[in-house]
């Protein structure tokens, strides 16, 4: 069992990092979002809900500047050349074409709502936000469920060359399943951003988003000490 230096040592060194932190406070943002959700004393469900729409709109201030790292990832990436196969390359630059559209779309409805532009329609960009949004977890969910099976295929070849680590491969797929998992609620809480009529969009409970929320984010704080195993 860990001890509390220890934890505290995980704990700030999580905090260190841009990805840490905004895990952390993803963490925060919907676990005070179900609370308040499911509070039925209504000034203290006022009180939740206030603080995870700050931490929300912290959240969307510190990504103002993410088109920059995001544009440098994907041109690190190309077209995807060391993906396992063409399909999930495919996926992988589709995926960050959309990204990359993201960012400018998510500042344009930034400035809106906080009105430093006029004449812009706030829900008409937060609509393609979350379009956007839904599309990149879609095709992400698409293309690690293609390396899940291509990660599959290698355990049978695995287990015919002893030279190679089996229980490697073992962890790179359960590591992969998580991220399916983590994928799938998100998802699920995307489509709901979207204007009513489309699937389940608009019609998720306050504490159900903050439930998706919490579960996705804590699976994607513990996948990040998972992955560490990895190496």
């Amino acid at each position: 069992m860990m001890s509390f230096k220890n934890l505290l040592d995980e704990f700030c060194l999580l905090l260190e990092t841009y990805k840490g932190r905004d895990k952390i406070l993803r963490t925060l943002c919907y676990t005070t979002k179900l609370v308040g959700g499911l509070q039925k004393n209504e000034q203290l469900a006022k009180k939740f809900l206030y603080i995870s729409s700050h931490i929300s709109g912290t959240r969307a201030t510190l990504r103002l500047l993410d088109d920059f790292p995001m544009l440098q990832y994907n041109l690190e990436y190309g077209l995807g050349h060391e993906e396992p196969d063409r399909y999930m390359a495919q996926l992988g630059v589709i995926t960050n074409i959309i990204d990359q559209v993201y960012y400018p779309v998510e500042k344009m409805s930034w400035l809106a709502e906080h009105k430093l532009v006029s004449g812009i329609d706030n829900n008409k960009w937060d609509t393609i936000s979350s379009i956007c949004w839904v599309l990149s977890i879609y095709l992400t969910l698409m293309k690690t469920v293609r390396y899940v099976a291509v990660l599959q295929k290698h355990k049978t070849c695995v287990q015919k060359d002893k030279s190679v680590p089996l229980e490697k491969l073992l962890k790179m797929q359960k590591f992969e399943v998580l991220t399916c998992i983590r994928l799938t609620l998100d998802f699920v809480h995307a489509v709901n951003t979207l204007p009513p009529g489309f699937m389940w969009s608009s019609k998720l409970k306050t504490w159900h988003v903050g439930l998706i929320g919490s579960l996705s984010s804590i699976l994607g704080i513990y996948q990040i000490y998972y992955k560490r195993s990895l190496k």
